[in-house]
């Protein structure tokens, strides 16, 4: 390739906006590496909640089975009762 333009930072004052420019750059990486470390704490206790909710969710799911199979076992048995029960009498 031909380089058609060579531009040089090479003027009064330069070296010192440069520097300048560079610690804000490692300042703007303190900052972004705080941040992203406080997010990794946050994902971590999010990660740790989804799966306790999870567990719980399961729990919920046997509780409710098992309720079903209560709650047709009463019906059995109330079918049973009524049936039992004498019919009023008529009239």
């Amino acid at each position: 390739m031909r380089v058609e333009r060579l531009e040089t930072w090479s003027g009064p004052g330069q070296n010192e906006a440069l520097s300048t420019t560079m610690r804000a750059i490692r300042a703007d990486l303190v900052a972004f590496r705080t941040v992203q470390k406080q997010h990794g704490k946050q994902l971590d206790r999010l990660t740790a909640d989804v799966a306790e909710l999870k567990t719980d969710v399961a729990e919920l799911k046997t509780d409710v089975a098992e309720l079903k199979t209560d709650v047709a076992g009463m019906k059995l048995a109330i079918e049973e009762i009524l049936r039992r029960v004498p019919a009023p009498p008529a009239g």
